[in-house]
């Protein structure tokens, strides 16, 4: 059933949310990763609820029109005190000027959405699950920022035999979430910046949520 339609004042700051709405740049490897963490808070009991919006039609990829998504989500449904509205989009300076994710960003402050943004890809934040960026010779982390013909993919493949971006195994990743986190956190040298300026995810400021509910449920 349709989720009851709500007017509210939003709360700054979601300190527990008790549902996470999750609208992803990407078509196919943020959902399918966000589905499989979905699935892990239903099996271990999880109170928390994780939605997330299904893909745009007409390959809709740009930032703003993920932003567009998430006002539509919240004209239609309104929010909840403890609802946190999640936007996961990539930097990418190959496809997406710097205005546009700075017009972005704004909105995201302004509505308080929280702007979960990977620089320069969603792939950074998986592969944080197995290897710790900071310890690579410059130059390999300079390939890998640059993420021309599938770098991050190709790195992400060395660790996990039969990775496919379109559908990622959340069991590939799951049970590394907490050194995922400890590492995009060092990685994040000026947390109070709208979106990371340099190598670095803040997608781990959803998962930070996630286990923190997780923490609760055995508690």
């Amino acid at each position: 059933m349709p989720r009851e339609s709500r007017s509210f004042t939003r709360i700054t700051g979601v300190r527990d949310p008790s549902l996470i709405v999750i609208a992803c740049e990407g078509a196919a490897t943020e959902p399918a990763y966000f589905r499989g963490v979905a699935d892990r808070c239903r099996i271990l009991g999880s109170r928390l609820k994780l939605r997330v919006l299904p893909t745009r039609q007409g390959n809709l990829s740009a930032p703003k029109y993920v932003l567009q998504q998430m006002d539509s989500y919240k004209k239609e449904y309104g929010i909840d005190a403890r609802d946190e509205l999640c936007l996961v989009i990539d930097r990418d300076p190959q496809s997406w000027e710097e205005e546009a994710i700075a017009e972005v960003a704004q909105s995201c402050a302004q509505k308080q959405y929280l702007l979960a943004l990977s620089n320069p890809a969603f792939e950074l934040w998986l592969l944080l699950h197995h290897e710790d960026i900071s310890s690579l010779p410059q130059a390999h982390r300079d390939r890998l920022y640059a993420s021309r013909n599938g770098a991050l993919k190709r790195e992400i493949k060395v660790h996990v035999e039969g990775y496919q971006s379109s559908a990622p195994d959340i069991d590939d990743f799951w049970h590394q979430t907490e050194q995922a986190i400890s590492r995009a956190k060092s990685l994040d040298t000026d947390p109070a910046s709208r979106w990371p300026s340099a190598f670095g995810t803040r997608v781990y400021l959803i998962l930070e949520k996630i286990l923190a509910a997780m923490e609760r449920v055995g508690s």
